[in-house]
């Protein structure tokens, strides 16, 4: 049934929302059919970010693919809380990694999703930043990437989304804006800083990589 629902929403009403009333283009998506898992990792600019993936996801995997949000800014709204975890499949974790016994751990809580065959959206600069400014990546990204070496990262660079629904805004209004899935990335170093040196360019390069489809 919930496979059904995330179809629905995503696949069909969000993809039409984003393709014909806001005018996103998507880029290189046929990626994403030739895999059963896979950490996406992408800027994030807009809470639009997580809808527009999901739309691009194949019907046969939508169900397996959980964004990954933050618990203290989805969970202060008990409306809110319910829609992403139901209607958006999202998984809510921690900010913070746990430090005492018992508190819930944020790689923990993703390394299970990946053991058992799920795929998962993280944006690994946290937060959403400035346009066009890429922040530090937080080293939660690296840790996974060293835990699950054989898990394919793909890089997704969204252009102009944040022009369809602001910060402060309420409202989803049309622009001419572009979503890139690139290759899987290749590490040639398991090295935090190298790791996170490459999934950041690779996001960049994104857009090079990708051809209108």
């Amino acid at each position: 049934m919930k496979k059904l629902l995330l179809i629905f929403v995503h696949s069909i009403l969000w993809r039409k929302i984003f393709t014909f009333f806001v005018g996103l283009r998507f880029y290189n998506t046929e990626i994403l059919k030739h895999r059963k898992q896979y950490i996406l990792i992408a800027n994030h600019n807009s809470h639009l970010d997580s809808m527009a993936i999901m739309s691009a996801i194949p019907f046969k995997n939508i169900h397996r693919v959980h964004p990954i949000a933050a618990e203290n800014f989805f969970s202060k709204n008990a409306i809110k809380k319910f829609m992403m975890v139901h209607f958006v499949n999202a998984v809510l974790i921690p900010t913070r990694r746990a430090k005492n016994e018992g508190e819930s751990d944020p790689i923990e809580m993703m390394g299970k999703l990946l053991r058992h065959g799920e795929s998962i959206i993280l944006y690994p600069e946290g937060t959403r930043g400035e346009p066009g400014v890429m922040q530090d990546f937080k080293k939660g990204l690296a840790l996974l990437i060293q835990m699950y070496p054989d898990i394919d990262v793909i890089p997704i660079y969204i252009e102009g989304l944040h022009q369809t629904m602001p910060k402060g805004a309420s409202l989803i209004l049309p622009y001419n804006c572009k979503m890139y899935v690139g290759n899987p990335i290749t590490f040639d170093s398991y090295k935090i800083e190298d790791i996170l040196g490459v999934a950041k360019s690779s996001i960049l390069d994104a857009k090079n990589q990708s051809s209108l489809r």
